[in-house]
């Protein structure tokens, strides 16, 4: 699989944490590796969505 080095430094960045991101955030960057079962998101109440990196994920790092 190819990443692109935006992927893999979201990918990088969800390792340590989650990440909430703000209501203006561009979902579409990231919609791929929620389709690939890279990364989960979940849409929180406030609009906002928190993005969680899958063991799936891990290992394409």
């Amino acid at each position: 699989m190819n990443l692109t080095e935006i992927e893999r430094h979201f990918l990088a960045r969800l390792a340590s944490e989650p990440w909430t991101s703000s209501p203006t955030f561009d979902h579409e960057r990231v919609a791929r590796l929620v389709e690939l079962g890279l990364v989960e998101a979940e849409p929180l109440a406030s609009g906002e969505v928190e993005y969680r990196i899958t063991e799936a994920g891990r290992a394409a790092l």
